[in-house]
């Protein structure tokens, strides 16, 4: 099976020019547009052929006239069908970073630089059931779309190769092509859901200082995992969309802990697992930051220093997705 599925990759690249990743914007030219008959137009086309022979058997020149009438409405709709798909230009952005059983999303620019109207076009991701979306784009003009990929494990989650077709106008051919973004982003361990209390020392945990800084306002975050309803900053949260890509918003407020914690991957059991270890310092950072305090992580032969804020969280999560890899 796998033998099978490499020759059918192999020859997919060789006939359709399915592409390693490519960066940037790409335009759909002439050679990127592949044209064949849909299953409506293999019936169009032995209709066609029972036409002629009826003719050719009974003399019948209505039905030559009928027959020679329908192959040139063919020929019309395949130049229709043609140009409604190519010289498209297609762009799309890296994703934000998500934790591991999230979903991630991708955005996805197509332009239509021509004076045509472009209709129906169907955009796609050829592994994913379900996330056809349809698209009329008007002529110079642009639009985006978002797709949806979960992120199934930590580390480097690319976007998956993508596939625009139209069946315009008369449904009798199908014009496609497919492309594959250089696009990716990082899925971090899903954090633990009920993780031991953070590995303090004596003398960090008998510290009387608050260890939720509640005093001053100091500026909003991106909104983390564990913070509470009453942390959001609804009036951020206002004056953009959650539904096409827009992030929560948490308040941030001055008055930290003055505690440092420390973090190493090896200073946890040996008899966990390497992915329960990983979301345990996952669920550990995002603890210490909600708590505004200041903490190191050592893994691997990778040490980051102590800090805090949004950089440095996500330096030290980027670390826990790509281990046993040096990212940093």
């Amino acid at each position: 099976m796998q033998m099978l599925t490499s020759i059918r990759s192999t020859i997919r690249r060789a006939l359709f020019l399915e592409k390693s990743p490519e960066p940037g914007e790409i335009t759909l030219h002439q050679r990127r547009v592949f044209t064949l008959p849909s299953k409506a137009g293999l019936l169009f086309i032995v209709l066609l052929i029972v036409l002629y022979l009826m003719a050719t058997n009974y003399s019948l020149n209505l039905v030559f006239g009928l027959t020679y009438l329908l192959i040139g409405l063919m020929l019309v709709n395949v130049l229709n069908t043609f140009r409604n798909l190519a010289y498209l230009k297609l762009s799309a952005n890296h994703g934000t970073p998500v934790f591991a059983g999230e979903t991630a999303q991708f955005h996805i620019q197509i332009g239509n630089p021509s004076r045509l109207d472009r209709y129906a076009l169907e955009l796609s991701c050829t592994h994913i059931p379900g996330s056809a979306q349809m698209i009329d784009l008007s002529a110079q003009n642009h639009c985006s779309t978002t797709f949806a990929v979960v992120a199934e494990k930590r580390g480097y989650l690319p976007m998956p190769r993508l596939q625009l077709q139209t069946y315009f106008p008369l449904g009798l051919l199908r014009a496609w092509s497919t492309w594959l973004p250089a696009c990716q982003t990082l899925a971090f361990p899903a954090p633990e859901l009920n993780p031991p209390d953070l590995p303090l020392t004596p003398g960090e945990q008998g510290d009387t200082l608050p260890s939720v800084g509640n005093d001053d306002f100091a500026g909003v975050r991106s909104y983390q995992a564990g913070d509470p309803l009453r942390q959001l900053s609804w009036k951020h949260i206002a004056r953009v969309d959650t539904e096409v890509g827009g992030t929560l918003v948490s308040k941030q407020f001055t008055g930290a802990s003055s505690q440092t914690l420390h973090l190493a991957f090896e200073e946890l059991s040996p008899h966990l697992d390497v992915e329960v270890r990983l979301s345990r310092l996952c669920s550990w950072i995002l603890e210490a930051e909600k708590r505004g305090m200041r903490y190191s992580l050592r893994i691997g032969g990778l040490s980051i220093a102590a800090d805090r804020g949004n950089a440095h969280q996500t330096k030290c999560l980027s670390a826990l997705a790509l281990f046993p890899q040096m990212p940093i």
